[in-house]
């Protein structure tokens, strides 16, 4: 028997019972193995009672794989691990599979159908009943998908129909442009903002599943669950922020990027859009950027004392290359923002050349990185110095024509301050060599280097007192008596325990030792042992001091630079 696009399921009253006896398992199963809390469950409930799982996820308490592994204690289906051979199952057609996200596999002479809602009793009844002879199992949709995508009697469904929700296909684009600009959906979308907008967070994530829609808010580095627009309201709602950002609502397959400014609180909000095609509709990212926050004084970024000492003696020399170092999102250009800041004399022309130029700082010249018209770094950088500037600031050096024209503006009597992607400080010094620099002139114009990395600050009003755990003390050779202090959570700081960021950072003068090293023997060990001697103090000591200084945490510290 060929089933089509969506077989009868089980009664709704005996589907709705398997679901909250299985929730409540969930729940019990969860604290028999150790994983979580009462009070971390209860938690998870007031953020999203219709699926725990999803919310202790999104809480970083739980990964997908540990949650699958309770699943299977709960369902007794089998966990499935991307193993074994893709076959047909000629009982059902490739539509259905697809629609439904179910994948046919044989393995060791035992039929499975793999799904990833193992919540789903509908259909798993179902397909107990139409393939009683085949093993249902489970496993997370990331791994489903792709397989998915390489089922022979699948793929060719997926490419058809892009596993978009039926209710995105039924919608013409005439019709969501309609939907977009109707007040429910414009209030909703601009509520969604507002709220971002109020609470501080940097980016607003729509996250689009089969069943539902995840809205997050990034704050202090962390993704909080909000209330999400449902289902059926979320193609309008897409439309209505490509509306804004100027995009092409038309198009869903593939990524756009845009831009457009909100008012919110009296005050103009920068917005960066970035969508992405998925399975089930498209995945939206806005990025935040209030210029409220955008600058703030070297003294209030929150570099220790002793590294914001040797940062301002680099910011006095006349010519050389400073360079700050992280991952993304480490506060890189935050930070020398604030340097730029302080450097505004009205003696020295500064200028930017930036991708994209994120906020406006009076006082300096600051260009946009454009590459679709052949705008680079390195185009801007040859048109710069022409221009006769004493500080260049350079928003990332990213490749070997972009850091050769930075070296030569060193070497002729410039101030260049700029960012690069490594782990440490004194591996920036590796990269430049890599990328093809010659080490005599690396080590002509190179002042400083500081790597950093961003922490969450313990919220004020809710962080309790506490002892260092044994392991901690022990490793950092700390009195196990040292106060340091714990989050917590209440309403100020939305039931975190953190309110806002600080870095933690690793400071390494070029000395005349490095610059021997440099030229003599730039290998990473020998490097690190030469800036040592200067200063031995790593980017975990900084963090062991904010933690003792109650600002932080050791958790936090370790997932940083641990």
């Amino acid at each position: 028997m060929v089933i089509g696009n969506k077989a009868a399921t089980l009664d709704n009253t005996v589907a709705t019972t398997q679901s909250l006896i299985h929730s409540h398992l969930l729940n019990d199963t969860l604290l028999d193995m150790g994983l979580v809390s009462h009070d971390i469950l209860h938690q998870a409930q007031e953020l999203n009672s219709a699926d725990i799982g999803s919310a202790l996820i999104s809480m970083g308490v739980l990964s997908e794989q540990q949650l699958f592994q309770t699943y299977q204690q709960v369902t007794g289906l089998m966990l499935w691990d991307v193993d074994g051979d893709l076959v047909s199952d000629e009982r059902f057609e490739g539509e259905f599979l697809a629609t439904n996200n179910i994948l046919p596999v044989r393995l060791n002479n035992q039929s499975l159908l793999v799904i990833d809602d193992p919540l789903d009793d509908g259909l798993i009844d179902m397909l107990k009943r139409m393939a009683s002879d085949t093993k249902i199992a489970i496993t997370p949709h990331a791994d489903l998908a792709l397989s998915l995508q390489k089922h022979p009697q699948i793929a060719d469904c997926l490419d058809d129909s892009e596993h978009l929700e039926e209710t995105n296909e039924r919608l013409d684009t005439e019709h969501l442009k309609d939907l977009a600009l109707e007040a429910p959906i414009i209030r909703q979308v601009n509520d969604i903002i507002n709220n971002a907008v109020h609470i501080q967070a940097s980016d607003i994530h729509f996250e689009p599943f089969r069943h539902r829609i995840e809205l997050r808010f990034r704050v202090d580095g962390a993704l909080l669950p909000r209330s999400a627009p449902s289902a059926e309201e979320y193609p309008a709602v897409v439309s209505r922020i490509k509306i804004m950002s100027d995009m092409d609502i038309a198009e869903r397959r593939l990524p756009q990027d845009g831009r457009f400014r909100h008012r919110s609180g009296g005050r103009e909000i920068d917005i960066r859009v970035s969508t992405m095609p998925t399975p089930y509709g498209e995945d939206i990212v806005l990025r935040i950027l209030d210029k409220r926050h955008q600058v703030l004084s070297l003294d209030e970024c929150g570099l220790s004392p002793a590294i914001l000492t040797e940062f301002r003696s680099n910011l006095k020399k006349p010519n050389g290359i400073m360079l700050v170092t992280g991952p993304t999102g480490s506060g890189k250009t935050t930070t020398l923002y604030s340097a730029l800041q302080e450097m505004i004399d009205g003696e020295r022309k500064i200028i930017t050349v930036e991708d994209p130029v994120e906020y406006e700082i009076a006082g300096i010249t600051q260009i946009p990185v454009n590459e679709a018209i052949g705008m680079s770094f390195s185009t801007a950088l040859r048109s710069i110095l022409r221009h006769d500037p004493d500080i260049i600031f350079i928003g990332e050096i990213r490749d070997q024509e972009t850091a050769e024209i930075a070296i030569q503006a060193a070497l002729t009597g410039h101030l260049v301050l700029s960012t690069l992607h490594t782990n440490q400080a004194i591996g920036a010094v590796t990269r430049f060599l890599e990328m093809g620099i010659p080490d005599y002139l690396l080590a002509s114009s190179l002042l400083a280097v500081s790597a950093q990395r961003l922490v969450r600050q313990l919220c004020s009003h809710c962080k309790t007192e506490a002892t260092i755990p044994g392991h901690f003390a022990e490793r950092f050779k700390l009195s196990p008596t040292q106060i340091i202090y714990q989050a917590n959570g209440c309403h100020k700081c939305t039931q975190t325990g953190f309110h806002g960021r600080r870095p933690i950072a690793e400071f390494k003068q070029i000395t005349p030792v490095v610059r021997t090293a440099i030229v003599q023997d730039p290998s990473f060990e020998n490097l690190e042992k030469a800036a040592h001697q200067s200063n031995p103090k790593t980017l975990l000591d900084d963090g062991i001091e904010a933690v003792l200084k109650g600002q932080t945490t050791f958790d936090e510290i370790m997932t940083a630079a641990g």
